[in-house]
């Protein structure tokens, strides 16, 4: 439970950059009931996840950072798996590295908290679940493979803008018991817009290995990069 004792003025400010249709992040955040951060989102145009559709809303990304800097964060998360993995390394770095430049704080970013996660974990053979197009899907196995990570097992469900946020937790769950493989060390489910943070704690003790998803490994990002301890039950191991 929150210290609703401790003013807002004395809590951790985090920024958050999320597509305009995403519904999920911010309940995902919210129910975590963290009591030394507050956040903050700002939105940036995005009508379709396709490539074109991401690099238009990429191409608004300056424009967000400009207005989330003007609440003075102490950490900026640009919360989004596939505008930040489209274009690459290259593209990421350029991406993190021109919100550095307008926020003046730590920038996270999903698609490097991915890898990062997996390094701390140990673990490099995933089996990926997404709600994407098979486009969007082989650009992120693209991007992780170039990592190093091993994508042992794919499956999408072929969507695209606001679809995403209407798959009940029930369809994602069976997606990723599909997606699962006796060769996979763990599953990520990718998407920050897809209800994957709150089951993957039970799919974690039904398949017996990590289950990781994007707005969690945005979560433990943004911790990192606050120093703030990872102690959470109930959102899998990687934040417990």
């Amino acid at each position: 439970m929150p210290d609703t004792a401790t003013p807002y003025a004395r809590r951790r400010r985090v920024g958050l950059i999320v597509p305009s249709v995403n519904a999920v992040i911010e309940p995902d955040f919210a129910a975590v009931r963290l009591a030394d951060i507050t956040f903050h989102a700002t939105r940036v145009m995005l009508r379709e996840t396709t490539p074109d559709g991401l690099r238009a809303m990429n191409a608004g990304v300056e424009a967000a950072a400009e207005l989330i800097a003007s609440v003075t964060p102490d950490v900026v998360a640009f919360a989004c798996t596939s505008g930040t993995f489209i274009d690459g390394e290259a593209g990421l770095a350029r991406q993190t590295a021109a919100i550095e430049a307008i926020v003046g704080c730590p920038v996270v970013a999903t698609s490097r908290c991915i890898i990062d996660a997996f390094a701390h974990l140990g673990l490099t053979r995933i089996a990926l679940a997404t709600p994407y197009l098979d486009a969007i899907n082989e650009a992120e196995r693209s991007f992780l493979e170039g990592h190093g990570l091993s994508v042992v097992s794919m499956r999408g469900l072929g969507l695209s803008g606001k679809a995403i946020r209407e798959v009940a937790p029930e369809r994602v769950a069976a997606l990723v018991r599909e997606t699962d493989t006796a060769e996979s060390e763990a599953v990520f489910v990718s998407c920050t817009d897809f209800r994957a943070m709150e089951i993957a704690a039970a799919l974690e003790q039904e398949l017996g290995k990590p289950v990781l998803t994007s707005n969690q490994v945005t979560l433990w990002g943004v911790l990192r990069a606050l120093g703030l301890p990872l102690s959470l039950t109930g959102y899998g191991r990687l934040l417990a």
